[in-house]
């Protein structure tokens, strides 16, 4: 993203999980969404800002009444950041004057804001997931104490997406990390979970158009 557009967002609609090629952040000017991805849900009301980072995956859920949100380009960032902005209009007006001092000027002054907290049993979940392992996912329900069916609904609830989808985007995550970072595909592959290269290269390829030579100099 390399404008500034406001999008204006009907009552109770759902955007399914997608994602921006360029860092870039969302400031609320009015009404309400949940934001869930792989970081969390986070509710989203006027003055919330939610900076994104590259290639980052995320899903929208629509208030009642919809949603206005500014949207412009951001300073290149690692993880996702949510924050609470005590003037918004004010940044919303340097925003369409000049982003990257909105940016600078966002990060410096606000107040973070937290995603909700699951039940202890999801975010148990949550982490067997993220760990190394390619255990079943029926198995890592049962051992959170909950069915593989009511592991899926409340996966997609809390984070946009289902188990397995969840694991397959943190492993794309820590890999695009790696390859920006300058480790070969062969080692980002292996050290992000993959079985070989050429699955995170399809993985990717699926995800973004892109190889993981690509994202090595992007």
């Amino acid at each position: 993203m390399n404008h500034v557009f406001e999008s204006t967002h009907a009552p109770s609609v759902c955007m399914s999980a997608h994602r921006h090629r360029e860092p870039y952040a969302a400031l609320v000017l009015d009404g309400t969404y949940a934001e869930t991805s792989i970081d969390g849900r986070f509710s989203c009301s006027s003055g919330i800002l939610t900076v994104h980072p590259p290639w980052h995956a995320h899903a929208n859920e629509f208030g009642d009444g919809g949603a206005v949100v500014l949207n412009f380009p951001m300073p290149l960032t690692d993880t996702l950041v949510s924050v609470r902005i005590s003037n918004p209009e004010a940044l919303a007006d340097l925003a369409r004057r000049c982003p990257a001092d909105a940016g600078n000027a966002a990060l410096e002054e606000a107040e973070c804001h937290t995603p909700a907290a699951p039940a202890s049993w999801l975010a148990s979940l949550v982490a067997l997931l993220c760990e190394e392992t390619d255990d079943d996912i029926a198995a890592l329900a049962h051992r959170c104490g909950v069915t593989p069916e009511h592991a899926s609904r409340a996966c997609r609830r809390w984070f946009g997406m289902g188990p397995s989808a969840l694991r397959r985007e943190g492993r794309l995550q820590c890999a695009i990390s790696l390859l920006q970072q300058g480790v070969g595909p062969s080692t980002a592959a292996a050290e992000a979970g993959f079985c070989d290269q050429p699955h995170l290269t399809r993985l990717l390829k699926r995800a973004t158009g892109m190889t993981p030579a690509r994202f090595a100099v992007a």
